[in-house]
């Protein structure tokens, strides 16, 4: 796969630009000229700077500054750094989930087949930032504010993958329902295979390929979620920032002229969810059967 990435361009470019992202978004702490965390690093003195300026004591900020004095490269480096963690938690925990209750279902069937094909069913009429939101809500009027802000990713994550497990669900128990009856299944049953070693040793390998190319398109969709929450109020609290949070801040100075603080965010957001698409789309075109041409 990694020569055959080579010959396509669209995705090679978009693996590169994705890598990059990463090493940009996790290497944070050691890449980024200023800590974000850091109140100190703030300069109200220095607030609202356009891009290439330098502030009052001569720090530099190649893409200006917020309205409380941060740099904000280092305040989107930070920002992505929080929108991929969500985004990798939320797929893979909705993965873990919708994978394990497609195995079960598809191949034991009967009722619990029911049950889980009948909630999945009314989770597909409900789009996921509602019950997202309706997650995030319900925990916020369980917790007090403090403790929902030290609880604010885990509960994203958790918000965002009850969204999500459905497509892994549905496609896994497909796909097991056609693998249990193989040949390979019956005679691994026949020798006195455990249950859960068939689930896991022969058919798990067989419809895990499914489950990769869903896990990679979600997880634009699960970032854009985290973003679309931060952007709204009900994401992580503003002493954490995320790309989503960054955009709302930046949006309330758009038509004072400060177009940087919310156009610059958003082109980042941009080309994460783009470039991952793109990957995306090429991963299931070699790896998933039912869309290869003849």
């Amino acid at each position: 796969m990694r020569l055959e990435i080579l010959k396509a361009p669209v995705a090679f470019w978009s693996a590169l630009v994705l890598a990059c992202l990463c090493i940009a978004a996790f290497g944070a702490p050691l890449l980024a000229p200023y800590d974000a965390f850091d109140p100190g690093s703030a300069n109200v003195a220095d607030a609202r700077l356009p891009p290439g300026s330098h502030g009052l004591f001569g720090d530099s900020y190649p893409l200006g500054t917020d309205p409380q004095g941060r740099d904000l490269l280092s305040a989107m480096m930070y920002g992505l750094r929080t929108s991929l963690a969500v985004g990798f938690g939320s797929v893979a925990l909705a993965a873990l989930m919708g994978v394990t209750l497609g195995l079960l279902s598809g191949y034991f069937g009967g009722i619990l087949d029911a049950v889980v094909m009948r909630i999945a069913d009314i989770q597909l009429s409900l789009p996921p930032i509602l019950v997202a939101l309706l997650i995030d809500g319900v925990t916020l009027a369980m917790l007090d504010r403090a403790r929902y802000d030290l609880l604010a990713v885990p509960t994203l994550i958790l918000a965002i993958s009850t969204s999500l497990w459905v497509q892994f669900a549905r496609t896994v128990r497909a796909r097991t329902q056609i693998e249990k009856n193989k040949d390979y299944v019956l005679a691994a049953r026949i020798s006195g295979v455990g249950m859960f070693r068939v689930l896991t040793a022969h058919i798990l390998p067989n419809v895990g390929v499914p489950a990769l190319v869903i896990a990679t398109v979600n997880l634009a969709v699960a970032i854009l979620v985290e973003a679309t929450l931060s952007f709204l109020g009900v994401g992580v609290p503003a002493t954490q920032p995320s790309l989503g949070t960054l955009v709302r801040i930046g949006n309330e100075f758009l038509f004072s002229g400060d177009w940087w603080m919310s156009i610059l965010p958003g082109g980042l957001l941009v080309a994460v969810a783009l470039s991952i698409n793109l990957l995306g789309d090429w991963l299931r075109d070699r790896l998933d059967p039912t869309t290869r041409t003849p």
